[in-house]
């Protein structure tokens, strides 16, 4: 069950009033929208992560005003054709509408009938365009409340259109069609492989946005949103009334789909989009590791953070990463440099490797810095971005094999005890390595993004 909670996030929500003065909202997480986030265990990483995404600005569900129409033509639209929108289940490309238009509707991925089936000022789920998609009429008429699963028998196909270099076909299971067998909690309803793993995101993150408790700021009551595999839970939702807790799934099917169908450009708009205008996101699409920390127990050690690709300060010489790629500024071998953590960060029981990848075969000085730099945005260092700083300790240089090193290595000491920390220390990590001559400034190093670590006992 989750526990309730009714603090807002001051930093997510700063970021995002001052972006709305703007237009031009940066095209991915501003850098330090997740800084507060501690994924240590599968409980902190939760509460940390409800906390960045609480209390969001309410769109009108419909309105005479900016309203969840004008939300999703904005978020959705189709990258081919700015005056069109995809649809999430048929994939057609219709153009932009507004109410009462009959080429699409909106498709609440989670059912609003499983929990808050009543439109109002108070029904912040309702409109919560991260759960929302533009929906052909005739399948989100089909689908219902059907759960999500797969439906490899006895169902029938929903095929999809060829638009944005994704769907098409037919008469092969999977294949680029949806598939189901009803449209009732006692059926299913089978995403195609295009947006499977969207809808999916939408319903973790309903899972974990949606606690219970009170609106921080209106102090409206939330219910508690749970993504399970009971299908009778599930069921029982279906009440006619808003509750206080309902549930919807199927789980094990949504932590395949999201395996499956990862986070593409698109969705990443969508997720920019949308926190534009209600100033929240969707931490399943920034990082989809952290789906199996809270649903797998697969918890990393740290959250990489300072990224080469303008969500922060610009790289030194336009050698910019693509969104996405979570590394630092582009090296000589056209690739940024990335940093990632395994095992355990703890004190008395330290298994943490540090593991730096992307680089040229050179050396590469790993370091710690108790601070980050310019609030997570990095200072142009070289060819790259510094971003660790603070009382900085240098743990050891490594030479990089294939592209690739690691802190500590055999023989090295351990992180905790090269780094002098103490349970409750939060360190930020960084590489420095040697870069060709002459690639981008005078210098010839680079650095990979940052990894931040709260040290446990």
């Amino acid at each position: 069950m989750h526990s309730p909670a009714t603090v807002a996030s001051p930093i997510a929500r700063g970021l995002f009033l001052a972006l709305l003065s703007s237009a031009s909202a940066a095209a991915q997480a501003p850098a330090a929208y997740w800084s507060t986030v501690d994924p240590s265990t599968a409980s902190t990483l939760r509460s940390s992560v409800h906390a960045a995404i609480d209390d969001h600005l309410q769109i009108p569900y419909t309105s005479g005003a900016t309203d969840t129409w004008n939300v999703l033509a904005d978020a959705c639209e189709d990258p081919t054709n700015s005056a069109n929108v995809l649809d999430v289940y048929h994939n057609e490309s219709n153009p932009k509408q507004t109410a009462g238009n009959t080429f699409y509707d909106r498709e609440h991925t989670w059912p609003n009938s499983y929990g808050f089936p009543n439109e109002g000022a108070d029904n912040y789920p309702y409109s919560d365009c991260h759960m929302l998609f533009p929906c052909d009429q005739s399948y989100n008429s089909s689908r219902g409340n059907a759960p999500y699963s797969s439906c490899a028998s006895g169902c029938t196909e929903r095929t999809t259109f060829v638009n944005a270099g994704l769907g098409g076909g037919s008469g092969v299971y999977p294949g680029n069609s949806n598939w189901n067998n009803g449209s009732t909690s006692s059926n299913v309803w089978e995403t195609w492989i295009g947006r499977r793993g969207d809808v999916a995101r939408a319903i973790l993150y309903a899972d974990v946005r949606f606690e219970g408790g009170n609106h921080g700021t209106t102090g409206f009551a939330e219910p508690n949103l749970i993504a399970t595999d009971n299908v009778a839970l599930i069921a029982a939702s279906a009440t006619g009334s808003n509750i206080s807790v309902a549930y919807m799934g199927l789980l094990a099917t949504l932590r395949a789909w999201h395996m499956q169908d990862p986070p593409d450009a698109w969705e990443r708009r969508k997720n920019d989009r949308i926190a534009f205008y209600q100033a929240n996101r969707n931490p399943f699409i920034d990082h989809p590791e952290w789906v199996e920390c809270l649903w797998g127990a697969a918890c990393p050690p740290g959250v990489d953070f300072c990224y080469g690709d303008g969500s922060g300060t610009a790289c030194p010489c336009a050698n910019t990463v693509v969104v996405g790629a979570r590394t630092g500024c582009l090296n000589s071998l056209g690739v940024g440099g990335g940093l990632t953590g395994t095992g355990v960060a703890s004190v008395s029981a330290d298994t943490l490797v540090l593991q730096g990848f992307g680089m040229p075969n050179s050396s590469a000085l790993y370091f710690q810095g108790t601070s980050a730099q310019s609030a997570s945005s990095g200072a142009v260092f070289g060819d790259g971005l510094r971003c660790a700083a603070g009382s900085v300790i240098r743990l050891g240089t490594q030479t990089n094999a294939s592209g690739v090193s690691q802190y500590p290595d055999v023989g090295d000491p351990s992180v905790s005890v090269r780094g002098a920390n103490a349970a409750g220390d939060l360190r930020f990590y960084q590489v420095w390595y040697r870069n060709a001559a002459a690639f981008c400034s005078a210098s010839t190093f680079n650095l990979t993004s940052g990894y931040r670590v709260v040290w446990g006992a």
